[in-house]
């Protein structure tokens, strides 16, 4: 017996537009969270790198620092692809992130405008790289789960 209560609501789906719409707002917003996340990691590698000569113990705990960071940054991007319940969401980070390292590492007379040739700085800037790009291809939705409807069951002879 179904009562009002324990009916399932009518399943409706949004309108196409304003899907659409949702999807390109939250790849734009997520791309700007990705830069602004990008800017200030960027900074502050250069400043680990900037103390990477005082010798072993810094070099130990600034690879430690990076490697702690790049888990952050996979994990950052699959939450943005499952909050965004789209991969676009996950892209959309990962490409303002990419855009803003693609800034910082731009040539100048004087050298890099941020980032050293230390080796600390390769491991990030590749690091996060990969841990972009597994952060994207990890962070697809699965289609929802369908309840199978309950059959009526026919007592044989």
């Amino acid at each position: 017996m179904t009562t009002p209560e324990t009916a399932a609501a009518p399943h409706s789906s949004p309108h196409p537009f304003a899907s659409a719409a949702m999807t390109v707002l939250s790849f734009a917003v997520l791309l700007f969270a990705g830069a602004a996340v990008g800017l200030m990691s960027g900074f502050s590698m250069g400043w680990v790198s900037h103390f990477w000569d005082l010798g072993l113990t810094v070099q130990v705990g600034g690879v430690a620092a990076v490697v702690a960071y790049l888990v952050a940054l996979y994990a950052l991007c699959r939450l943005a692809g499952w909050g965004s319940r789209r991969q676009s969401g996950a892209l959309g980070f990962a490409v303002g992130f990419v855009a803003m390292m693609l800034a910082m590492i731009g040539y100048t007379v004087g050298g890099s405008i941020v980032f050293s040739g230390k080796p600390v700085n390769y491991v990030f800037l590749f690091g996060s790289m990969i841990a972009l790009a597994a952060g994207v291809m990890r962070s697809f939705v699965l289609p929802p789960r369908t309840t199978p409807q309950a059959q009526p069951q026919v007592s044989g002879a």
